[in-house]
């Protein structure tokens, strides 16, 4: 008895991704799994079988965003939007902020989300007097690009109950003074971060609204699977919304929750793997901090430019800082490793990731349990020493390559120097090295969007026009398994999603052109036509 399909999916482009990089015409469909792939499958077609023609479309398997954060996102894209994505000046930033307060209620909280003095010469790091006077009568609280500074003002000190003798939580907080002990308004990391968040209207009802649009964000730039990097789940109300967002009559996206380590065992999640849905795949850390709040941990001191001294605020000959010390560190890796716990370590500056090596490799000298997918994110700065040793100890690297696009030329003349933005985002080096890596956009810092991640991988260019360390480029072919398969091998779930084959999910992203046949200054301006999970378009009513 002959084997239909429930559908039959053909198109121009039908590009695998598998080993031997195949190119197809048709894939079929049975029970959300790929039954067939080939050129000529119509005798797999019954009289149920559903025909999707995609003429000249190309249909590729679902893109993989493997380092996200939908909760913030949910939350910090309904703020006031004061980013350099949306505005021309510096000039009309501090008139978004103004006007905002302005139609406030007296005594209400004001959070405002993408201040950048990165984009914007013009700006510098805000002031608690500053603040003062932008804001008499409310609380402010105005979050950087990075999401690595908080600035607030005194009413939001007072309302947090935060004064000159409190100290924030550890793992990296801290309420900045200056010389003489008063807070400057300054708010450097999420631990510290916390007393004021905990203000903004996190109804049910608004976390819902928020969640599910960000959802659409991911899925209208073609993503079907997102890994969660730091999920905060505060409530058991929190992973209701996201089960209800992952109901088969409402899935759009599968989500991969990455917990912080103080919250693995506080909820009962089932595994990501048991139901590629929704569940748990490891644990998040946090080593270091950011390049644009001056927490970034260097081997060599910032540059003492005017962006760093004054527009970040970065104290003269700064190196950063680690958010722990080793020794802790290093037991609370191993003990993850033991336990058979992905880890994912956010390390962005050369010591950083140094260190981070280092402790991976005295932990996995120390155990039995060599098999493992530990990841490092971001890696904005690493050396070719650090690379051979990663690939060596099997750590995979997740790079946040739009810093690049975004920031790129300042960084490279006003934060790092030339010398050192020879191994920034060394993404060819890492692959040369036989690492398996991936692109993220680390969202809500950056736009999601895995072709614009794609391109910036293979062109290197800054929004300037410069290109920031050429031989980093990658071949297209390679930066677009980044955001597919070998991104679903960092999940861990590379035998379920990533590539179109025999068995597999049936997870697509259909895109208007062929990005082999686009200009690659011109890839992130293909059109995502349609994106499917388990053989069913998502482009359904919700």
């Amino acid at each position: 008895m002959p084997i239909y399909a429930d559908a039959i999916v053909s198109a121009k482009h039908i590009i695998t991704m598998d080993s031997s990089d195949s190119v197809v015409t048709s894939v079929a469909i049975k029970d959300g799994v790929i039954l067939a792939v080939g050129t000529d499958l119509q005798y797999m077609q019954g009289p149920d079988t559903g025909i999707h023609t995609f003429l000249d479309c190309a249909v590729f398997p679902g893109f993989i965003e493997p380092h996200t954060h939908p909760d913030l996102c949910a939350q910090m894209y309904s703020w006031v939007d004061i980013s350099g994505f949306s505005h021309q000046t510096s000039v009309e930033v501090m008139d978004t902020l103004q006007k905002s307060v302005n139609q406030v209620p007296k005594g209400e909280w004001i959070f405002a989300f993408g201040y950048d003095p990165v984009i914007f010469r013009e700006l510098t790091g805000l002031t608690r007097e500053e603040l003062d006077r932008i804001s008499p009568e409310n609380p402010i609280a105005v979050m950087t690009q990075s999401m690595h500074t908080l600035f607030v003002n005194s009413l939001a000190l007072s309302e947090a109950g935060i004064d000159e003798s409190s100290e924030p939580a550890r793992f990296g907080g801290e309420y900045v003074r200056d010389e003489t002990g008063r807070l400057t308004g300054k708010i450097e990391e999420s631990p510290a971060m916390r007393p004021f968040l905990r203000f903004f209207d996190d109804s049910l009802e608004i976390r819902s609204k928020n969640l599910s649009r960000q959802y659409d964000r991911y899925k209208s730039v073609g993503i079907t699977t997102i890994g969660s990097a730091g999920l905060f789940f505060r409530d058991i109300e929190t992973v209701t919304l996201y089960q209800k967002e992952t109901k088969a009559d409402r899935l759009r996206i599968r989500n991969a929750v990455y917990l912080r380590h103080m919250d693995i065992d506080k909820h009962n999640l089932p595994t990501f793997s048991s139901n590629n849905v929704f569940g748990m795949s490891g644990v998040k850390l946090w080593y270091d901090g950011s390049p644009y709040t001056g927490t970034m941990l260097l081997d060599q001191p910032y540059l003492n430019s005017e962006l760093t001294t004054e527009g970040l605020g970065i104290a003269t000959d700064s190196t950063g800082r680690a958010n722990w010390e080793l020794d802790e560190f290093y037991q609370l890796i191993s003990g993850l490793h033991d336990r058979g716990v992905q880890i994912l370590v956010h390390a962005q500056g050369d010591r950083a990731t140094r260190e981070v090596l280092d402790t991976f490799e005295r932990v996995l000298n120390n155990s039995f349990n060599k098999v493992h997918r530990h990841r490092i994110e971001h890696s904005a700065l690493m050396e070719k020493d650090e690379i051979t040793r990663a690939a060596d100890l099997g750590i995979s690297i997740s790079f946040h390559m739009n810093h690049v696009k975004y920031y790129g030329q300042r960084l490279r003349d006003e934060i790092i120097g030339h010398e050192r933005s020879q191994y920034l985002m060394p993404a060819r080096s890492a692959q040369e090295a036989g690492i398996r890596i991936s692109l993220h956009a680390d969202s809500p810092m950056f736009p999601p969007n895995p072709l614009d991640l794609v391109q910036t991988a293979v062109t290197r260019m800054a929004l300037t026009g410069e290109v920031i360390n050429e031989p980093e480029k990658l071949d297209l072919r390679d930066a677009l398994r980044a955001v597919t398969i070998d991104a679903a091998w960092q999940l861990g779930i590379d035998d379920q999603i990533g590539s179109l084959e025999v068995g597999k999910l049936a997870d697509f992203t259909i895109l208007g052109q062929n990005p082999f046949d686009v200009n690659p200054k011109q890839l992130n301006a293909i059109p995502i036509i349609d994106t499917w999970l388990s053989g069913t378009s998502t482009n359904l009513p919700v």
